[in-house]
């Protein structure tokens, strides 16, 4: 009716601050109840251990969204009728503003008299005197609430009588620490690849270049200036023999004192497959080991979809085993730090399968990437195990150049057709078979008289000490006296220095990385100290 304007105004604007109030309301009892559950929740949490991941300074956030989302379900909107019910409590107009609400469906003549009566005291009335709002005590209430349960989460202790804070601890390591290896892991491949890793027969680009160099010198080798091709012969001596030590230092110098060893005792405890491994990659070749991580890898597929547990178990730890030879070969024959790290990853990665917070599949696909990385660093040790061997065909055909050039001249011309290392090694091992002895005098094809020498020649030669100490025997007690010796017991004790001193020898050739082109003269030095000794104690 167009009459009730102003009490049907009254009435409305009395409905929006009823509904003001009954929303602020709702808002402090849905946050009471909330925090009062998230209390005795982290109660709970700090004094049994369990449910301690949900309960980190960001969950707070939860107490918030469900004071909002349970207000929302509690929250009841005021009908008119309740509106004009509390204008009539308040103004104590009997029921006044409650009948302006039903005059439109009700029947009599009486209408005209409640709206001029309704009208003339909405007139009088403002919504803030039927509705104040309160709110400053619930703010302070809700405010002293949030404060305390923020400092019962911050600073409440941590028991664990159940061992779960612990337990929890240490799936989180794992976790953390797999993200860890799946990133190095990463690092690492993509470093690789982006190196030349393909596996060849051929040796380094730098080997490569050094070996050409070598080969392009012997051809310009000019028989009638020894001088020269002494010189040039010892500098490429030089530079091969560095190149060498260094790649035998830095990669491959576990894997020949191992095969030194294993020579010298007999082989001791390693087994087949270990041998094979060493034998192959001392000759550049990683066949047989390409052939068992691939099988790993096949195992490791078979391994995630395989369902039955006990044969998951049973593959699960013949996989490890082979992990573990191969990590323990990797670390003590090749002293590749990088390879047997990656495979010590993948064996990790196996086990964080079991872990909790670690799904299986991506467990077991991580520790195929570790396999992969694996094979990439066993072809860096193959090439280097290629490099040391063509470095190793060079010194000694550069041996058997020095042997020719001081005896009759080295002829460049003569190598003309000669194309590979081998092919100088054949060609000088002729050479030299067309030679005279290589003696000094007296019995033998030797010319005598004395070797010609050249000071004046850089052979590269260095005063340096020892690097280890090795030592040939010690003595104890020694006094001068006068009388005849025991000649058994002397020979005796000559005989195990000289034992010692071999033993150190042989000690000192892998500890120096001396180049196995002087292998053969240092050997053919201390025999023949042998046999001299051996003479004189017949003669005697």
């Amino acid at each position: 009716m167009e009459n009730m304007k102003k009490s049907a105004q009254l009435i409305e604007r009395v409905q929006r601050r009823l509904s003001l109030a009954l929303w602020g309301r709702t808002l402090f009892i849905s946050f009471v109840s909330v925090m009062t559950a998230y209390l005795a929740l982290l109660l709970f949490s700090r004094l049994s251990g369990y449910l301690r991941e949900w309960f980190i300074p960001e969950s707070l956030g939860v107490v918030v969204g469900g004071t909002l989302i349970l207000s929302f379900f509690l929250f009841r909107k005021p009908e008119k009728e309740q509106a004009a019910r509390l204008i009539d409590q308040n103004q104590g107009t009997k029921d006044l503003f409650l009948t302006v609400t039903m005059l439109e469906q009700a029947v009599g003549n009486y209408k005209p008299l409640v709206v001029q009566d309704a009208e003339t005291k909405a007139e009088k009335i403002q919504p803030s005197a039927i509705i104040s709002f309160q709110w400053q005590k619930k703010l302070a209430t809700s405010c002293a609430g949030a404060f305390l349960l923020f400092l019962v989460l911050e600073y409440t202790p941590q028991f664990d009588p159940f061992g779960e804070v612990q337990a929890a601890e240490i799936e989180q390591e794992k976790a953390e620490e797999f993200q860890s290896t799946k990133k190095a892991t990463k690092a690492r491949l993509a470093e690789l690849k982006n190196k030349d890793t393909g596996e060849s027969d051929e040796e380094s680009k730098d080997v490569k270049m050094a070996v050409e160099n070598l080969k392009s010198d012997f051809r310009k080798m000019t028989p009638g200036k020894k001088q020269k091709n002494t010189k040039t012969l010892a500098g490429h001596q030089k530079s091969l023999g560095g190149k060498w030590r260094k790649i035998a230092e830095e990669k491959m110098k576990s894997l020949m004192m191992k095969a030194n060893q294993a020579q010298k005792f007999g082989g001791m405890s390693k087994n087949e497959g270990m041998k094979k491994w060493s034998k192959e990659l001392q000759e550049g070749s990683t066949q047989s080991l390409m052939k068992e991580m691939d099988e790993l890898k096949e195992q490791l597929q078979r391994l995630t979809k395989e369902t039955d547990p006990v044969k998951r178990e049973q593959l699960k730890n013949e996989i490890q085993k082979k992990m573990k030879e191969m990590e323990s070969f990797a670390r003590e024959q090749t002293n590749s730090k990088a390879m047997a790290a990656a495979l010590k990853r993948a064996m990790k990665q196996m086990q964080m399968a079991q872990s909790k917070g670690i799904k299986p599949d991506e467990a077991f696909k991580e520790a195929m990437q570790s396999m992969d990385l694996a094979k990439m660093e066993l072809k860096e040790i193959a090439q280097s195990a290629k490099d040391m061997k063509k470095l190793e065909e060079a010194l000694k055909v550069l041996q058997m150049a020095k042997k020719i050039n001081d005896k009759s001249g080295l002829d460049g011309e003569a190598c003309e057709n000669c194309m590979s290392l081998e092919d100088y090694e054949e060609l000088y091992a002729q050479m030299m078979g067309n030679m005279p002895g290589e003696g000094t005098g007296g019995e033998g094809q030797g010319k005598g008289g004395k070797v010609d020498e050249d000071d004046t020649v850089d052979t590269g030669f260095k005063t340096e000490k020892s690097k280890s100490a090795i030592t040939a025997g010690k003595v104890l007690l020694s006094f001068k006296t006068k009388g005849l010796s025991d000649r058994g017991e002397a020979q005796k004790n000559y005989n195990k220095l000289f034992t010692d001193l071999k033993q150190g020898m042989s000690e000192a050739i892998m500890q120096e990385q001396i180049p196995p082109g002087y292998h053969d003269g240092i050997k053919k030095y201390f025999n023949s100290l042998e046999n001299k000794s051996e003479e004189n104690a017949t003669k005697k």
